[in-house]
C-alpha cells in the first residue's frame, strides 16, 4: 500500500501484496505488529439518498482476522490510520484503534481484532410513550398487542400481528404513535420515510426496500415503520406519471409477503392519502386504523398535556378556549397555538400566557379550509 504524505489514509497499490524487496526492507526497519485493533467506519462517501450502513457483522472472528492479515500484511500501521477492504466490500474503511507497538508492520503473526460497536436502537429526542397519545384508544390497544407480540412471539404463532396501516389527516398522531411504540418496544425499530426509499436510478427503489427488510430480519423481533407510505405504495394506475411505480410496488409486495407469521417483523405504514395506495398493498395489512381529528375532550387533554411542559405558565382555564379550536389537529394545537403563544410571551418578556394572547393566535388560523387528501 502506498501512503500519501501527512495523511491517515492508505492508498491501495496496484498489486495485492507488496513486493518482496519492499516487504524485506520494511521488516528490517519496522517492528512487527503484535496486536492490531480496528473499528469499522464505512465508505468514504455515498450517493445522496442511499441508505447508510447500520454496521458490520462478522460471523467468525478468527476468519475475519485471517482475511485482514492476508490483505494488510506488509502495511505499516499506526493509531488513527485508515485501512481499506479491497475484496468483500471494496473501499470499506477500517480505522486503527490501537496497535502494539505503535508504528509497526502487519505480519502473518499479527493478532487482528475488530472492535465491536453496539449502537442502541433509540429514537432521538424526548422519551415518549403511549400515554402521550391522546384519544385513539382502539389504536393504542393494538399497539399494546404489538408490544406483547414482540416480547412473547411464541404466544401468537400463526396469529401474529404482521402489518398495521395508519391513515388520516396530517398532525393527528400517526407518527407520534409509532414513535411511542418504538420507545416502549424492547426490539429493533427501523423508521423510514417512504420518499427516501424511492431512489434515483432504475432499480434503486427495489434495492433500498430490500435492504430495509433485510436489516429488520437480521434483528428480529423488530418493527418497520414506513411514513408517507403512498410515496412507494402508489397505485400502479399512476405508472404513466412516475415510471418506477410498478417496480417499487412489486418490490414492496414481495417483502410484505415474506413477513410471514414466523419472521418476527411487524410492519407499520402511515399515510395521509389512503386512496392513493395500490389495492394490493392495502390488502397486505391485517388492520387499518383511521386517525381522526380530536374531539372537544381530546383537544382539552392535548392542550393540558403540552401546557404542563411549557416554561411559562398559562394563567386561565384552557377549557374556555376548546370550542375555538374545533378542526385543529394535535400538532396544530402544539405547534401553531401553544408554541406560537410561548414564543410571543418570551419575546415580550411576559411572566405568563394570557387567554387574549391565545385567542388572537387562534383567530389568525384558518380552520375552515383544510386539505382534503381523498380522490
Amino acid at each position: 500500500m502506498k501512503k500519501r504524505k501527512d495523511s491517515g489514509v492508505d492508498l491501495p497499490s496496484t498489486s495485492r501484496e507488496p513486493t518482496k524487496s519492499a516487504s524485506h526492507i520494511r521488516t528490517l526497519e519496522m517492528p512487527s505488529a503484535e496486536i492490531l485493533v480496528v473499528r469499522a467506519i464505512g465508505h468514504p462517501f455515498r450517493l445522496r439518498g442511499d441508505p447508510k450502513p447500520t454496521g458490520l457483522e462478522v460471523d467468525d472472528e478468527n476468519l475475519f482476522a485471517d482475511y485482514a492479515r492476508e490483505q494488510w500484511a506488509g502495511n505499516i500501521v499506526r493509531e488513527g490510520l485508515y485501512l481499506f477492504d479491497r475484496y468483500v466490500i471494496p473501499d470499506f474503511a477500517f480505522q486503527v484503534v490501537s496497535v502494539t507497538p505503535n508504528e509497526s508492520i502487519v505480519t502473518r503473526e499479527t493478532q487482528v481484532v475488530l472492535e465491536v460497536q453496539e449502537k442502541p436502537s433509540v429514537i432521538p429526542g424526548r422519551k415518549i410513550d403511549l400515554n402521550d397519545v391522546i384519544g385513539h384508544e382502539p389504536i393504542k390497544k393494538k399497539a399494546k398487542l404489538i408490544l406483547r407480540y414482540l416480547a412473547e412471539p411464541q404466544l401468537f404463532g400463526e396469529w401474529a400481528p404482521r402489518a398495521v396501516l395508519f391513515h388520516g389527516k396530517p398532525g393527528t398522531g400517526k407518527t407520534l404513535t409509532a414513535r411511542a411504540l418504538a420507545h416502549e418496544a424492547d426490539a429493533k425499530i427501523l423508521l423510514a420515510k417512504a420518499s427516501d426509499l424511492i431512489g434515483v436510478h432504475v432499480g434503486d427503489g427495489g434495492r433500498r426496500i430490500g435492504m430495509l427488510f433485510d436489516e429488520a430480519r437480521k434483528h428480529a423481533p423488530s418493527i418497520i415503520f414506513i411514513d408517507e407510505l403512498d410515496a412507494i405504495g402508489l397505485s400502479r394506475s399512476f405508472q404513466s406519471i412516475r415510471g418506477d411505480v410498478s417496480e417499487v410496488v412489486t418490490a414492496l409486495l414481495g417483502e410484505l409477503d415474506r413477513t410471514n407469521d414466523e419472521s418476527g417483523i411487524v410492519v407499520i405504514g402511515a399515510t395521509n392519502a389512503l386512496l392513493l395506495i395500490d389495492p394490493a398493498i392495502r390488502s397486505r395489512f391485517d388492520s387499518v386504523f383511521e386517525f381522526k381529528l380530536p374531539n372537544d375532550k381530546d383537544r382539552l387533554e392535548i392542550l393540558q398535556m403540552y401546557a404542563s411542559r411549557m416554561p411559562i405558565p398559562i394563567d386561565f382555564d384552557l377549557s374556555t378556549i376548546v370550542p375555538l379550536t374545533k378542526g385543529l389537529s394535535g400538532r396544530d394545537l402544539r405547534d401553531r397555538v401553544l408554541k406560537e403563544a410561548l414564543h410571543e410571551a418570551i419575546s415580550e418578556n411576559k411572566s405568563h400566557i394570557s387567554r387574549k394572547m391565545i385567542t388572537q393566535i387562534i383567530g389568525k388560523l384558518s380552520t375552515t379550509h383544510t386539505l382534503d387528501y381523498s380522490i
